[in-house]
């Protein structure tokens, strides 16, 4: 947490409170954040701009500055995120944002200070930044691309759509989802799927993604707020995260709760009937 449908949420609540604006004050609270800048220098480099716009690039969000004056890029990554109200934590603040605008004041926070904050001169240098470490976009990824991907691994498909180097935003909440959509069992090896198997699965991306951002994201633990300081309400509907032991919504046999390789001890949910592990055999041509 925070995965693609949250970090959207914290950008569509941003737009309006820093689009247009001038940051007539920035301050770093914890350097420990920065990413090749002390606190001083990034301070000055984007003290005084006007925001042009704010976006979303994988799980990172983009502000980008006017008049040549380059893009703050914030990953939230595990524990961070974005306020328009008071924080209930204000020991967690790391960076504040001050604008000319009606919310004048913007907290970044982040309880265990995984986030990452740091400036770039042009959005080509912000790109290649973003393109040493991550895939395409969930939301955007062809299913020819998709599928020339899967097809270089032998891993698990869990992981692999997890793996933000083949393809960004997917965390563990929304792979369980998406994944029984597509009825594919989640330690299928990625290279096996069928044709129809890598049909169903990019469909159920975006869709699942979408209704993710539509319901303001997912909170299970204290983690995650929108920027209004409420709750994600995606979990109040969704079919496997969370829910083992309880019945499947298709099929009715209990959802299954379990470990799987290469996912650092996260837990899998997911239905045995619906999600076979050895599905009937079909044509894997692509």
């Amino acid at each position: 947490m925070p995965e693609l449908p949250e970090v959207e949420t914290m950008v569509r609540g941003l737009r309006p409170a820093l689009g247009g604006m001038t940051l007539r004050e920035v301050e770093v609270l914890d350097e420990f954040l920065l990413v090749g800048h002390t606190a001083r220098e990034f301070e000055r480099l984007s003290q005084g701009a006007k925001v042009d716009r704010v976006d979303r690039r994988g799980k990172w969000v983009v502000i980008a500055l006017g008049d040549r004056r380059g893009l703050i890029v914030i990953q939230p990554r595990m524990t961070g995120g974005f306020w328009l109200v008071p924080p209930d934590r204000p020991e967690h603040i790391r960076l504040i944002l001050r604008t000319d605008g009606p919310r004048e004041s913007i907290w970044f926070c982040d309880n265990r200070r995984l986030g990452k904050i740091a400036w770039y001169p042009s959005p080509e240098e912000a790109e290649e930044a973003f393109a040493r470490s991550h895939g395409p976009d969930a939301l955007e990824i062809s299913r020819q691309e998709l599928s020339a991907r899967l097809e270089r691994t032998s891993r698990g498909i869990k992981p692999t759509l997890m793996d933000q180097k083949v393809l960004a935003g997917i965390g563990n909440i929304y792979a369980d989802e998406i994944l029984f959509r597509s009825r594919i069992h989640p330690s299928r090896p990625a290279s096996k799927l069928s044709n129809a198997e890598i049909d169903r699965l990019h469909a159920a991306i975006p869709a699942v993604l979408a209704e993710a951002i539509a319901a303001e994201g997912s909170s299970f633990d204290a983690g995650y707020r929108t920027v209004l300081g409420l709750e994600g309400g995606f979990l109040a509907g969704n079919a496997m995260y969370g829910r083992g032991g309880q019945p499947c919504p298709n099929c009715g046999d209990p959802i299954e709760k379990t470990k799987i390789a290469g996912l650092s001890g996260r837990p899998t949910h997911f239905c045995a009937r619906c999600q076979p592990l050895n599905p009937p055999r079909r044509t894997n041509k692509r």
